[in-house]
């Protein structure tokens, strides 16, 4: 039987996202005649791709509800594969507490994305106000979290938001985390898997096929310690003290599953950060995949 070429797009390949690439890696898809090839699609791009129909499937949950929100979209949420995505907010050696950053450049994530709004957010509360006290710097299309990496390692930031494993590679540097994200905003995101409607209709086994090929990857990812371990540490050029570190950090955020308590949550704080009314759940989510094991 031949596999089926199947386009996946992630918004980066973190850790936060390490569920898919374990899955991939170790066949679970292949044992479901799919062969998944990833794209790397930042921000609101993720969901767009799958909209035109270069990605069959995408990642960003963030960007349905934002489109939504907008207008109706013929995007749907099948799966939640992460809640709470671990973002920090990493400092240059020195800087002890916020106001250290006052005046200063900190780089982000894309405009719009959630990790972006939520050190928005965040720094308001601290009585910073990005654009007068503090300088938000989104990464443009087409840059590289490196480069912001090395802007921040040449003095260039002060503060920079990033996914693991990096605060791991940094503290060794000097640099810490000031904060995790999520932990001042909990229920406002999770990562997932993006469909269109007519992918849905049309080609329903696909989609069933995806789905069981994703939850039995997770399950060995979540399961299968040492495994999970090693591929980490080697994935993505760690020591095995760290790899080990990272894997207990994120095991209990992996999901698979659908959560309309959640989901709702996430539409609530899209829709108080863009100034709309909360939409229906129905308009952003398709619920019949979320039993499949």
């Amino acid at each position: 039987m031949t596999n089926e070429r199947v386009r996946l797009a992630i918004m980066a390949p973190s850790l936060n996202l390490c569920n898919y690439l374990f899955g991939i890696e170790r066949g679970f898809f292949l044992r479901e005649a799919l062969d998944v090839e990833v794209m790397i699609r930042p921000g609101l791009r993720n969901t767009e791709a799958v909209a035109r129909g270069e990605a069959d499937f995408g990642a960003a949950n963030e960007c349905v509800i934002q489109t939504a929100l907008q207008g109706p979209t013929d995007l749907r949420i099948v799966l939640q594969v992460l809640k709470d995505p671990v973002h920090d907010l990493i400092v240059a050696p020195g800087v002890q507490s916020f106001q250290h950053l006052r005046r200063e450049r900190i780089a982000t994530p894309v405009a719009g994305s959630t990790p972006e709004i939520q050190t928005r957010l965040l720094l308001q509360e601290q009585g910073l106000l990005p654009g007068r006290d503090i300088f938000l710097v989104p990464r443009a299309p087409g840059e590289k979290m490196a480069d912001h990496v090395r802007g921040l390692e040449a003095g260039a930031y002060a503060g920079l938001v990033a996914a693991p494993p990096i605060l791991f590679l940094l503290e060794n540097k000097g640099f810490r985390s000031l904060t995790e994200l999520s932990s001042h905003f909990p229920g406002a995101a999770s990562h997932g898997l993006v469909a269109t409607t007519a992918t849905i209709a049309n080609r329903r086994p696909l989609v069933e096929a995806m789905v069981r090929g994703y939850v039995r990857g997770v399950t060995a990812l979540k399961t299968d310690r040492e495994a999970a371990v090693e591929f980490i540490a080697r994935r993505f050029k760690l020591e095995l003290p760290l790899a080990v570190r990272c894997y207990d950090g994120l095991k209990d955020l992996w999901s698979a599953d659908l959560s309309p308590d959640l989901l709702r949550s996430e539409i609530a704080f899209h829709a108080r950060t863009l100034g709309r009314s909360p939409i229906e759940l129905e308009s952003i989510a398709d619920t019949q995949f979320a039993a499949i094991r």
